[in-house]
């Protein structure tokens, strides 16, 4: 699981997480032990993927992976807290903000010194949690919530998820192919909707995605974007449009104010 930092997996005796100790290229035996046991590791994933996941029984499924015990990245839109718990919605550009739960113990008999403080609104924040859906809602239940103190987590946050996916298809593709399974009744592991462009900082990630995401025929307005990412300075959306343009990720249309992506 992640370390109180917040900056990585731990490589001691706690496994969670696809980094976890026993690694990949464990011998076949224990292979198929780790494809079952996969709900219990802390998975990176984005919004838009839990949204899309397959949903059996109390399960979700993107592929042929399991999604349940997770880690996101994003930035806090609004917060509601009550004695029991606090309501937030998290936005990490990849879906619309997602409802983000933690179950706390506030009441006035509680200690200041005891007492969860709220995440601040248009602050970036990891949450580690459990998807769930009620009432055809989904959510995650936060056991664990922490600021980011570097941006630099953000974009190393959408490349985790892309290796981790990558990584258990290919275990999972391994083992299926070891029971002589074809490669076709799997699902494909696609990860090339989450967002991160290689070479991208976190900024220009972002922009890039909301730009991208706009599918109007005059595309995302500059003004629009920074409402958007109200955490991020101005100055740095207009810096992350030039280099973005200059690179060929975006053009723009009815004036210097409109972009769209050239890959939307």
């Amino acid at each position: 699981m992640w370390n109180n930092q917040g900056g990585g997996y731990q490589q001691g005796g706690e496994g969670g997480g696809y980094m976890s100790p026993g690694g990949f290229g464990t011998p076949q035996a224990s292979q198929e032990k780790k494809i079952k046991d996969r709900a219990h590791n802390l998975l990176p994933v984005t919004v838009g993927e839990i949204l899309s996941a397959t949903q059996s029984e109390e399960k979700f499924y993107t592929g042929d992976i399991e999604v349940s015990q997770v880690t996101i990245v994003g930035i806090v839109r609004s917060v509601k807290e009550a004695p029991t718990r606090i309501d937030y919605e998290i936005d990490d550009m990849t879906g619309p903000p997602f409802e983000v739960k933690q179950f706390v113990d506030n009441d006035d008999s509680t200690p200041d010194s005891e007492r969860v403080s709220a995440m601040q609104e248009n602050t970036y924040v990891r949450v580690n949690g459990h998807v769930r859906s009620f009432g055809g809602k989904r959510s995650v239940v936060a056991f664990r919530m922490m600021p980011l103190t570097d941006m630099n987590e953000l974009t190393c946050h959408m490349l985790e998820v892309i290796h981790s996916h990558a990584a258990l298809s290919q275990q999972s593709s391994n083992h299926m192919k070891s029971n002589g399974l074809n490669n076709n009744t799997m699902g494909s592991g696609d990860v090339s909707g989450f967002g991160a462009v290689n070479g991208l900082t976190a900024t220009q990630n972002q922009v890039h995605v909301i730009i991208r995401n706009n599918m109007t025929d005059q595309g995302a307005n500059v003004e629009q974007v920074c409402k958007q990412l109200r955490g991020v300075p101005e100055k740095a959306i207009r810096e992350a449009i030039d280099f973005l343009s200059s690179e060929g990720h975006i053009y723009s249309t009815i004036d210097e104010d409109h972009y769209k992506a050239t890959d939307s």
